[in-house]
């Protein structure tokens, strides 16, 4: 199997990322909180806007206006592949990534809600990362863990972010990673403890097992069995009932799974779910929505980008396709629940391997629905979206 570039696994019937011309940046100030409250926007930071090109720049949408406005102030390096972590009411982490060059980055910048700018934290990380993993912990610190180092080896260091007022803090935890690994998920699940699965080890070699850190301790440990398939590039998300929702994303061989699984946090077990997903899927979404079904959205399929999403109820454990398709095809992309219930979709490739600025609203109330927004002022891919609370 060859590793996995930043360049997603589009098949050969679909076209891999072309070159495309950067948007132009549209006219636009810092918007006014006052009417237009910062709470309910998103930050969207990063990302590349054409092969090869990663971004310094962040914008908020804001779902009243329907509109996207750019951030003033950069971020501290063009970052791609990082991670966006809100970490209280206020601020949100941006770690790591990587720049233009593909080489991991160990600087962090922080978002002010208040002020509506960006600013790198007072130190950076003990480590570079990029393709890591980042998870708010129980304790209010942010777990950041694995991904690429700065020479491109596959990483298990693991470190924690603590905001103080000297500008933040970072540490490494107690010991590393059991299994050093890249492309992994991160989920926060009860009595205190992080699942870290999957993802790509060193060798290369597609991972199967997966890891428990204790926030209480700073430890990670193998006390679970392994899961069901080995897959990289997969959605992890967490169900109300405590139980977390592993689907999709890619082989050993780089084709996208059609496959999900279940890990129970009191068993500590992986079992496959009741039913397959609709579409064979890798580099797609997976949003927990109110009332507490999953919504799962685009990605790279067997074939091309797709346009499809679907829904996974836990109470029967099977996957029912959404009615209409989305506006564009789309991998690589966000989705963030907004305050309203609805989901924000932004950014990503399309099938004809150009990246997009456009967005779209997914409203799961009565038959569903896929509507158009705003554009971003920049063309994103592997970029990250926070709501803002």
């Amino acid at each position: 199997m060859t590793r996995m570039s930043r360049v997603m696994k589009v098949p050969a019937v679909a076209a891999v990322l072309v070159l495309v011309a950067a948007a132009t940046l549209a006219a636009g100030g810092v918007p006014d909180i006052k009417s237009s409250p910062i709470s309910n926007q998103v930050l969207i930071a990063g990302g590349e806007d054409a092969p090869g090109a990663a971004l310094d720049s962040a914008e908020l949408y804001n779902p009243n206006l329907q509109t996207f406005t750019l951030v003033t102030s950069k971020m501290s390096d063009a970052r791609m592949l990082h991670t966006s972590t809100r970490i209280n009411g206020k601020l949100i982490l941006i770690t790591g990534g990587e720049n233009s060059a593909t080489t991991a980055l160990g600087t962090a910048d922080l978002f002010d809600s208040k002020t509506l700018s960006l600013t790198p934290t007072h130190e950076i990380m003990v480590s570079p990362h990029t393709r890591q993993t980042a998870t708010l912990t129980k304790s209010g610190k942010v777990l950041i863990a694995g991904g690429l180092d700065d020479s491109g080896a596959v990483s298990g260091v693991a470190e924690n972010f603590k905001d103080n007022a000297a500008g933040g803090t970072f540490t490494v935890t107690a010991n590393p990673l059991r299994t050093k690994r890249e492309y992994a998920s991160a989920t926060k699940i009860k009595g205190g403890l992080v699942l870290i699965a999957g993802g790509i080890g060193a060798g290369p070699l597609v991972l199967q097992n997966a890891e428990i850190f204790n926030i209480a301790n700073g430890t990670f440990n193998y006390t679970l069995g392994n899961m069901v398939n080995r897959r990289y590039d997969h959605t992890a998300t967490l169900l109300n009932n405590g139980n977390v929702l592993i689907a999709g994303g890619y082989n050993s061989n780089g084709v996208p799974l059609i496959t999900a699984e279940i890990f129970n946090p009191s068993s500590r077990t992986f079992t496959a779910t009741a039913g397959n997903m609709n579409f064979a899927r890798a580099e797609h979404t997976a949003t927990l929505l109110k009332g507490g079904r999953v919504f799962i959205a685009g990605g790279v399929g067997t074939s091309k980008i797709l346009n499809t999403a679907e829904i996974f109820d836990p109470t029967t454990g099977t996957f029912t396709t959404v009615g209409p398709t989305m506006t564009d095809s789309r991998a690589g992309h966000t989705a963030t629940l907004l305050n309203n219930g609805t989901v924000l979709i932004a950014g990503g490739a399309d099938q004809a391997g150009a990246i997009v600025d456009t967005a779209e609203i997914y409203n799961s109330s009565g038959s569903s629905s896929f509507k158009a927004t705003g554009t971003m002022n920049s063309a994103r891919v592997y970029h990250t979206a926070t709501l803002i609370q």
